[in-house]
């Protein structure tokens, strides 16, 4: 009999720029304690590293103001979900136009490329926004 898989990981992280190296090191370790260290493993960091950037820079009242996002990473036997929610539901991920002059701005737009799927909404709990990519795992 097979069974189905469903793993959780999550953790809170102050919005500072060295969280984003911390964020991507969670998501590594919470990969290979799942043995998903292959295949998606790091276009899944990437998208984390991306969203996490993002959560710091745009989603949090402003770098070094002590706001605080959630990253949550669940997995199941065909998908990988990530999910990164802070407090302000007003600064809204796009994919912007590209433009070679443009030295930022490109971290949904490889979201974008590279998740199966993404999205965002109200956070279930509070006033924020959550921003979501899933990976397909397996065919």
């Amino acid at each position: 009999m097979r069974t189905t898989r469903h793993e959780h990981a999550e953790h809170a992280f102050t919005a500072v720029p060295e969280s984003v190296a911390e964020a991507r090191t969670f998501t590594t370790r919470t990969l290979a304690s799942w043995h998903l260290d292959g295949g998606r493993a790091d276009d899944i960091r990437l998208c984390v590293s991306e969203l996490v950037s993002n959560a710091v820079e745009h989603g949090t009242h402003g770098i070094g103001t002590g706001g605080v996002f959630h990253l949550r990473i669940d997995a199941d036997d065909t998908h990988v979900h990530v999910e990164v929610e802070d407090d302000d539901p007003l600064s809204t991920p796009r994919v912007r136009p590209e433009s070679e002059e443009a030295t930022g701005g490109r971290g949904m737009a490889i979201v974008a490329t590279l998740a199966t799927a993404w999205g965002f909404g109200e956070c279930a709990f509070g006033g924020g926004k959550a921003v979501w990519s899933d990976f397909a795992t397996s065919p």
